[in-house]
């Protein structure tokens, strides 16, 4: 599948989809996972939001790595995209405009927002796979 047409076809998924499974390492370096609410711009970088005070926020300064998995809500058929990058945490300014711009894509309720603490991260991908079976038989792409 050519490049672009994958990145298009994962762009959609995403943009179909708000919530997704946010994997980070631990100061033992243990995984840990999250449920995450998200938004893509059209470049395919992802942000999302988180307090200060959760331990996410901690492991993701230690070890910026993340893995996300953003996975159909449906039984069959199975259709996910995985990514990793690396979390970069959002300026006050860019975090102000990102934030309007997450709110205005993703219409969830946003437990964090108004805690004193509140940052946000950009993760650009730097590895992405679709996973479809819509088919029957499970494809797996690389982009």
């Amino acid at each position: 599948m050519e490049t672009e047409a994958l990145r298009q076809i994962i762009r959609d998924f995403l943009n179909a989809h708000r919530k997704g499974v946010f994997a980070t390492v631990d100061e033992k370096g243990n995984p840990n996972t999250s449920l995450m609410l998200y938004v893509i711009d059209d470049e395919l970088n992802l942000y999302f939001g988180t307090r200060k005070a959760f331990r996410k926020y901690g492991q993701l300064k230690a070890h910026p790595g993340i893995s996300v998995s953003v996975i159909e809500e449906a039984l069959d058929p199975l259709r996910a995209v995985d990514f990793h990058g690396k979390a970069v945490e959002l300026t006050d300014d860019e975090k102000l405009v990102w934030f309007e711009y997450f709110k205005s894509k993703n219409p969830s309720k946003y437990y964090v927002e108004g805690a004193d603490d509140y940052v946000m991260f950009r993760v650009h991908p730097t590895f992405m796979r679709w996973l479809d079976a819509t088919s029957g038989e499970l494809a797996i792409h690389q982009a």
